[in-house]
């Protein structure tokens, strides 16, 4: 096995136990008696322990080196899955098993993602975003449908998909393991004395317009994934979490078939284009919603994964075209930190929707991701290129 492959099939097994989460909400609300609320808080806590694993797993993977991160966390992440297990207890566990997979995973995708793209020095520009950004999305799709199917058609449907994850990732561990070369790191002399430097990142001209962009990366499928498969349920029957499953997996489908595409085009038109793909997704999310229409909301999954896909790989593009070995881990983590932000959509939603109702809240996150897309398009007519084109080629 190529030594990028085992570190991408770790990317995905973490990936995908993030992820299979969504389509069990629908059985925790029926089992569980949870609210809707607590069904959005269960769904961005992840994110509560994801930041800091972020934050810091990046820059320790620059001083430390990828491996000594990457399999620790990974195995933080597996901890989280056998805390799930026990989910039938009650919100209290499924609140703390979510923190740590959260916590685990953060580690790992952004020493991961530095790790895949170390390993493509000398490939195409673009391949090692493209490898992470693909084993992600297969992993944040993959698993969701699986669950779904396993939830839906077999027994103990809060016990069997976190058995079946858990045997997936624990062989991914094995196989990222088994000498997967990586960077070395930094000499003792550097990393002496740096520990409350730890979490300084070098950030390179051009990544506030990164910034702006990336909450959006995660918005669309969290909208797609949490917000309204539950609007159009009243027609789905018995059908409804299997359904949750296969909308959770077209938008990443439709997520990973977009990426090479826009592999070769600039981060700031990716991005644009990935916007007004999302934003056409949140208004046909809308009209679903308001006719309970389960082919829009899967229409809506296809425009919303595409979106998802193409702010996605412009970021992580940038982040490959700006940095080397010794910054990408740092640069990573913040990226995705950032990217992260867009979890919390679903419980924003479900507050502003108390107010105002389903309908125009979906509406509002419409009228918002035109606004950022205006703003990019303005600065892409206007501003000068944010990376030197001899390093897109």
């Amino acid at each position: 096995m190529r030594s990028w492959l085992r570190v991408a099939l770790l990317l995905f097994a973490v990936a995908w136990g993030t992820n299979h989460f969504v389509p069990l909400l629908l059985v925790y609300r029926a089992r569980l008696a949870l609210s809707s609320v607590e069904l959005a808080v269960l769904f961005g806590v992840y994110a509560v322990g994801l930041v800091p694993g972020l934050l810091l797993g990046g820059p320790l993977s620059d001083r430390w080196g990828r491996r000594p991160v990457v399999l620790p966390a990974s195995i933080v992440a597996l901890v989280g899955t056998l805390i799930l297990t026990f989910g039938a207890a009650g919100f209290g566990v499924l609140l703390a098993g979510r923190f740590v997979v959260g916590l685990g995973a953060g580690a790992t995708f952004s020493a991961g993602t530095a790790w895949i793209q170390d390993l493509a020095e000398g490939a195409v520009a673009g391949t090692g975003a493209r490898r992470a950004a693909v084993a992600l999305s297969c992993g944040f799709g993959g698993g969701p449908l699986v669950t779904g199917i396993l939830a839906q058609w077999l027994p103990s449907p809060m016990l069997l998909p976190y058995v079946a994850h858990g045997l997936v990732l624990t062989a991914s561990i094995g196989a990222a393991a088994r000498r997967t070369p990586a960077p070395a790191p930094q000499p003792r002399g550097q990393r002496g004395g740096e520990r409350s430097r730890l979490l300084r990142v070098r950030v390179p001209p051009g990544f506030v317009r990164v910034a702006f962009v990336a909450p959006w990366v995660f918005v669309f499928p969290s909208v797609s994934h949490a917000v309204i498969p539950a609007l159009v349920r009243a027609k789905l029957g018995t059908l409804a979490v299997s359904f949750a499953g296969v909308v959770t997996a077209t938008t990443l489908l439709f997520g990973v078939l977009v990426q090479p595409v826009l592999r070769t085009w600039r981060p700031r038109d990716a991005s644009a284009f990935g916007l007004a793909a999302g934003a056409a997704g949140l208004l046909c999310g809308a009209a679903a919603a308001a006719a309970v229409s389960p082919a829009g909301a899967l229409l809506s999954a296809m425009l919303l994964g595409t979106g998802y896909g193409g702010c996605l790989i412009s970021g992580l593009r940038f982040v490959e075209a700006t940095t080397t070995a010794e910054t990408r881990g740092g640069l990573t983590g913040l990226y995705y930190s950032l990217t992260y932000l867009g979890f919390a959509s679903p419980l924003a939603l479900a507050a502003i929707a108390k107010r105002i109702g389903d309908v125009p809240s979906l509406l509002l996150a419409f009228a918002l991701a035109v606004v950022t897309l205006c703003s990019v398009l303005l600065e892409r007519v206007g501003g000068a290129p944010i990376i030197p084109s001899e390093k897109l080629d």
